[in-house]
């Protein structure tokens, strides 16, 4: 099994589709404006108002689906992030798989598996989470263990990636979580293919 570097993550896709539908919303918005124009250039005003309501609303919605898409980019930048530091690791002997299908309810944004025989489930975010956050990955790594124990025969462990923290390494309710740049060498220790540093701490916000 190799990493799979051509699927698309969830936020990059989510992107795409609310990006889609901005370009749904102005396009129809600018056609209403402009059938706006005809109706009061013939003088119905009553059709040429309610003509203009409706673009507006619509320009207003193509804003806020852009809005959104912008907070998807963020989050599928994230992601691409960790790929990229994980895939260090597959000179090692390791082996990835992304945007992993789970359970019908989204996707594992990605998993590393060790020479070692132990896997990992881990989440992205960007700065900042929550203790929903926490038992969500919890759920993903038993998910992993039960559904693929032949990937991760001594174990599956959680773990969240906050990508805009820096210096973090900790356990917290059962899951490592860790800044991007400690990542890799937080794996490494965790499989057990390197030797344990000393933890550092900082602050990271939840929500």
């Amino acid at each position: 099994m190799h990493s799979v570097g051509v699927i698309r993550s969830f936020p990059r896709r989510q992107q795409y589709r609310r990006l889609r539908r901005a370009a749904a919303s102005g396009a129809a918005g600018i056609a209403a404006g402009a059938l706006a124009a005809i109706a009061a250039g013939s003088g119905t005003w009553a059709v040429a108002g309610a003509l203009l309501a409706v673009a507006v609303g619509l320009l207003v919605d193509a804003r806020r689906w852009v809005r959104l898409a912008a907070r998807s980019r963020v989050g599928a930048e994230s992601e691409d992030q960790v790929r990229h530091a994980l895939a260090a690791l597959e000179a090692e002997g390791w082996r990835l798989r992304h945007s992993l299908a789970y359970g019908g309810r989204g996707d594992i944004d990605s998993v590393a598996l060790a020479p070692t025989g132990i896997g990992f489930a881990i989440e992205v975010k960007t700065r900042s989470f929550g203790w929903d956050h926490l038992a969500a990955v919890r759920e993903m790594a038993v998910w992993l263990y039960r559904r693929r124990r032949r990937w991760c025969r001594r174990g599956a462990l959680p773990v969240l990636c906050v990508v805009r923290a820096q210096a973090v390494e900790r356990i917290d309710d059962g899951v490592l979580i860790v800044s991007l740049e400690r990542l890799v060498g937080a794996l490494r220790t965790a499989a057990g293919t390197a030797r344990r540093p000393g933890f550092i701490t900082s602050d990271v916000s939840r929500r």
